[in-house]
């Protein structure tokens, strides 16, 4: 599957590989090495700069699902306590610690300019990469618990510290780094913070830890209210969904509890629902959420 784009794009494009050629994120391979080609393109971020996309939607589908408990909004929320001081690091290019399998490495593979690439090391854009990331980073961040005192959560290349003690937690923050950069991470500097505050933005939130409340852009909260009202529809409707895409919705809803209360009754009882039809007939199929499912919410 050959690069998509403009010239302009590909001179990007050609800039990024040879950097990954030099750091051996990315390796040069025979033609008849590779077991799948995956569409690669770039696209520009609103500062400006170039970001290159792996699509791998099509592998996705071939890659087996298993469910993992990862960190989210919610958890924060229980996490914080009121007077709590807060500092979030950022993780600069995470992904590229982790090294793939050799013999899954051709599957990961890409055409530019005639030549044939594959990621060796491991790609953001494959479904189970945060995954992945986070099996590997739960016994640094459990020896970092272990040495101090601070509460840490971490989502993929994202870390908010909390602490009561603003001095101590400035102090033991430069302990966290020093471990993350043993194990070879980088910290992005510019989207970490060096001084402790209590508003901090973690998870596309803005988290007030002095009070313990939270907030989020009008705009996202619109968005979410109207995912919120299409799946009251199709309930009402009777209307077939895929499981995984409930599942979906679950999810992204699930940061309405932050806010409303009287969506967690609703939600709860369509993971239940979605639960117990995923344990009957499987992932891959169908359901009609039970009418039910639809608490008196305006």
């Amino acid at each position: 599957m050959k690069f998509w784009g403009t010239e302009e794009e590909a001179r990007e494009f050609k800039i990024m590989l040879e950097e990954e050629l030099k750091e051996k994120i990315v390796i040069q391979i025979k033609k008849y090495q590779i077991k799948w080609y995956n569409p690669i393109f770039m696209i520009k971020k609103a500062i400006g700069k170039w970001r290159k996309i792996l699509d791998a939607k099509a592998l996705n589908k071939h890659i087996a699902d298993f469910h993992f408990k990862m960190h989210d909004s919610i958890e924060v929320k229980q996490t914080i306590r009121l007077g709590d001081w807060s500092i979030s690091q950022d993780l600069s290019s995470a992904f590229r610690h982790l090294i793939v399998q050799t013999e899954l490495q051709p599957y990961l593979a890409f055409e530019f300019q005639n030549n044939h690439y594959t990621y060796r090391a491991m790609p953001f854009e494959t479904k189970q990469s945060p995954i992945y990331f986070a099996t590997a980073m739960k016994p640094i961040m459990q020896q970092i618990r272990m040495k101090t005192e601070i509460k840490i959560i971490n989502y993929v290349d994202d870390i908010l510290l909390l602490h009561q003690n603003r001095e101590y937690l400035k102090n033991m923050t430069q302990r966290v780094i020093y471990t993350l950069k043993y194990f070879g991470f980088t910290i992005n500097t510019e989207k970490s913070e060096a001084e402790p505050n209590q508003i901090v933005i973690f998870l596309r939130w803005e988290w007030n830890v002095a009070n313990a409340t939270v907030k989020t852009k009008p705009k996202k909260q619109l968005l979410l209210l109207h995912d919120l009202y299409n799946m009251r529809r199709w309930i009402k409707t009777g209307t077939e969904i895929t499981i995984k895409q409930t599942a979906k919705f679950v999810g992204k809803l699930n940061n309405l509890k932050l806010q409303f209360q009287e969506v967690s009754l609703f939600l709860n009882i369509m993971d239940q629902q979605k639960a117990q039809a995923a344990r009957m007939r499987g992932w891959n199929t169908t359901m009609i959420m039970n009418k039910t499912a639809i608490p008196d919410i305006n």
